[in-house]
């Protein structure tokens, strides 16, 4: 067997076995932090991992197709892709206009916001199937950036291409509101163009000025404003939001990780998970890894998800075409992102974000279609 396939086959193996352990690993975390609610809910402990379960299978089944459809071939499909989630954006984009309102079966307000968009068809167990669109754009983003980029764009034309297309995403993703999402998109895209060899040039007056226009949002925004105040000075503007809102979450992700200490409680013994912590399986789970396996649980945590984004990126960095490699450094970038948003988010660096731990918190969009990108990325990876 020559060396080439050798090497691709090694680093595919890696990167299979480190999926798998994290989707794993996330399982059994869904479990442990939800079956005190689940029990209060459905009287039995195992329905959230057992729903969780459900959407690793369907994620699995998108990452064996696209394990097995060759990278080369994407471009069939990568419009059909790009402009459905482009409708499905438009439709939640032009409901967030409007007050948020309970009353839309399709897309109905949670949270203060439009992010999902629904089948009416109401399921035993599941209820009404819904997905996020703006989790399906990441990856019809980057591979329909990366295709042009890499086939059609030029010097004269590139950047403009990158602009209209991550700012159109990024302001129809805003709409519903969904700034963290809009902001990760556009980041998303500006790593593609980054590795495409065009000129930066144009970045240096690009970056700035989004960097005010996001400012002033947060500034003029109340919920926004009043997240930042919570993040700078740990002061809300009343008792009520103190006690329930912003400050009341970071306080008790603060007391789980602090719980932990350096070896943890011990798996199954946090006691955040009584309904003190909100979001506990979702944007939270970190916390309760935190508590339960410590600093030496939560380090290793992250030098296994440091081992999966070094393997993304020297598929990247090994890719024998332009397009592939564009591809799996969005990937990579994609899942590596929301991944340090959600660490920092928990530990206190940046605001509290609603950022998913990729692979491991409890939710079918994004682990759907991460599962979906890495079998993307496995494909491109037994090319090396």
């Amino acid at each position: 067997m020559p060396k080439v396939e050798k090497a691709g086959f090694k680093i595919t193996s890696k990167l299979l076995i480190t999926v798998f352990g994290l989707l794993l690993f996330g399982v059994l975390m869904i479990y442990d932090s939800t079956f005190v609610y689940s029990q209060q809910i459905y009287s039995k402990p195992w329905v959230f991992a057992l729903l969780q379960l459900g959407w690793v299978v369907v994620g699995l089944i998108g990452f064996g197709f696209f394990y097995f459809f060759s990278h080369t071939k994407l471009r069939k499909i990568t419009y059909l892709l790009f402009f459905f989630s482009l409708i499905t954006l438009g439709i939640l984009a032009v409901v967030g206009m409007f007050p948020c309102t309970t009353s839309l079966s399709f897309a109905p307000c949670i949270n203060g916001a439009n992010r999902w968009l629904y089948i009416p068809i109401n399921l035993p167990i599941l209820g009404y199937l819904g997905f996020q669109p703006a989790e399906f754009m990441k990856l019809a983003l980057i591979l329909y950036l990366s295709i042009q980029l890499s086939t059609k764009a030029n010097e004269d034309n590139a950047f403009m291409f990158y602009a209209i297309i991550s700012l159109l995403v990024a302001g129809l993703i805003i709409l519903q509101p969904n700034m963290s999402t809009a902001a990760m998109s556009f980041a998303i895209a500006t790593s593609i163009y980054f590795v495409s060899g065009f000129s930066l040039k144009p970045l240096r007056i690009l970056l700035p000025a989004l960097l005010i226009l996001a400012i002033l949002l947060m500034i003029i925004t109340p919920y926004r404003r009043q997240r930042v105040l919570t993040f700078l000075q740990g002061k809300v503007e009343n008792r009520q939001e103190r006690e329930l809102g912003e400050d009341y979450h970071v306080r008790q992700i603060s007391i789980a990780l602090g719980s932990g200490g350096f070896w943890g409680l011990g798996i199954g013994q946090s006691r955040q998970k009584y309904q003190y912590l909100p979001e506990v399986a979702t944007d939270s789970i970190f916390a309760i890894i935190g508590e339960e396996f410590g600093f030496i649980g939560t380090t290793s945590l992250l030098l296994f998800y440091g081992y999966l984004l070094y393997l993304g990126f020297t598929i990247s960095k090994n890719s024998k075409d332009m397009s592939a490699r564009l591809i799996s450094t969005g990937i990579t970038f994609w899942l590596g992102l929301q991944f340090v948003i959600n660490i920092s988010a928990m530990t206190k660096i940046i605001p509290l974000t609603g950022v998913p731990l990729p692979l491991i918190s409890y939710g079918g969009s994004s682990m759907i279609f991460s599962l979906m990108a890495l079998g993307i990325l496995a494909n491109i990876s037994k090319d090396v």
